[in-house]
């Protein structure tokens, strides 16, 4: 292949790019924690109040983190690992 070099280093950069990305949303945790908050429609909103989540809803926050999990236990080991063999790409 003839860019082989080139889509390894590029591969490398976004898969540690991706882990520390993904693992500053898994560990960060400063913040107050979790308040209510009153929306301008007078909607009582809960606020995760950590990390760099501190200022999404709850819901929004936990989904975020276990889509953090997911690119780290998953996305970047099937990246690294398909990128070694020689995966032809239907297009």
């Amino acid at each position: 292949m003839k860019f082989r070099k080139t889509i390894t280093i590029l591969v490398l950069c976004i898969a540690l790019f991706s882990f520390i990305a993904t693992t500053v949303g898994i560990f960060s945790n400063n913040g107050s924690g979790e308040y209510t908050y009153q929306s301008v429609h007078g909607q009582t909103v809960e606020i995760y109040g950590k990390g760099i989540y501190q200022y999404m809803s709850k819901e929004a926050a936990i989904s975020a983190i276990a889509q953090d999990h997911v690119s780290l236990f998953l996305g970047i080991p099937l990246l690294i690992i398909l990128q070694h063999r020689k995966v032809r790409l239907l297009f």
